[in-house]
């Protein structure tokens, strides 16, 4: 599953990460998207539409899911049938990212907030902008959307936040503590240890650029236990970091680095001058600063 995670910096303001990890090797595309008059910059997933990203208000979303038992399948076997699906459809490609993308049409995060609170957005949800941010956490009691149940957090600017795929201020939600599964239980090990090291690590930052860092430990000699997930196989029950996500409200940037899969862009994206969001592509371990990023387009 996934690792996020945000943390305040004087000057910069709220900066939000996330390592994406899938059971699939995904085709990501930067993509700039125009509705309602409001510009999103989104890394979008082309097998399953899944989308997170920023808007021209500076508004961002980050999610790590606690479906766990259909996340990583959402749109994978639609597409593979061919099958050309129905919005009404439970199985519409990634309705999550659907919702995300509705709420990153409003002007504030109180409003997004609000969108997913409507629509019923599942997992653990960062909601912010440079001065705000909200940690959302919701799940449905029951299979099949029933029963939603919902807690939300305000951060103040002194805190720190990590999610990985278990509840906490829900703590049911995701993999449960007493499954006797044995997959289950080892997948809530490995949820709690990447969350215990991305905290120890994030504790550590001291600049916004050294953000990713702070998900990149590999240090565990079983690759399922890192917040960087990389191994050589992939299958239904290993999975593997596919790229790290980054979010600077205040500079409405978006920054990718690709981990496993393909990643596909736009450049005239950050060349057109009525562009209100920009994006970096990350290949190299140190970012380039923000205030070099702005000059170069």
């Amino acid at each position: 599953m996934c690792v996020i995670a945000a943390k305040y910096f004087e000057g910069t303001g709220w900066v939000g990460i996330k390592n994406r990890d899938r059971n699939y090797k995904p085709s990501m595309r930067i993509r700039q998207l125009m509705r309602k008059g409001v510009e999103r910059l989104v890394i979008w997933d082309d097998v399953t539409k899944y989308t997170e990203g920023v808007n021209e208000y500076g508004v961002c979303i980050l999610n790590a899911a606690t479906d766990v038992k259909k996340d990583e399948k959402i749109g994978v076997d639609t597409a593979r049938k061919k099958k050309k699906p129905r919005r009404g459809d439970p199985d519409f490609y990634a309705p999550d990212g659907l919702r995300i993308r509705n709420a990153l049409l409003k002007k504030t995060p109180e409003a997004a907030l609000q969108e997913l609170i409507k629509d019923e957005l599942r997992g653990s949800t960062l909601i912010f902008n440079e001065d705000k941010c909200y940690l959302l956490e919701g799940m449905h009691e029951e299979r099949g959307r029933k029963n939603w149940v919902y807690k939300v957090k305000e951060l103040k600017k002194g805190d720190e936040v990590v999610r990985t795929n278990h509840g906490v201020l829900i703590d049911w939600a995701g993999y449960p503590k007493d499954s006797d599964d044995e997959h289950m239980q080892n997948s809530r090990k490995s949820s709690e240890e990447r969350m215990r090291v991305a905290q120890k690590e994030l504790s550590k930052v001291t600049d916004p650029t050294q953000m990713m860092d702070a998900a990149s430990s590999t240090k565990n000699s079983n690759p399922q236990m890192n917040p960087l997930r990389v191994e050589k196989r992939h299958g239904k029950k290993i999975l593997r970091t596919t790229g790290q996500i980054m979010l600077v409200p205040k500079e409405k940037t978006l920054h990718y680095k690709p981990v496993w899969g393909d990643v596909e862009f736009d450049d005239g994206i950050n060349s057109d001058t009525k562009s209100k969001t920009s994006f970096e592509i990350v290949n190299k371990k140190n970012l380039v600063s923000f205030r070099e990023w702005n000059e170069l387009f």
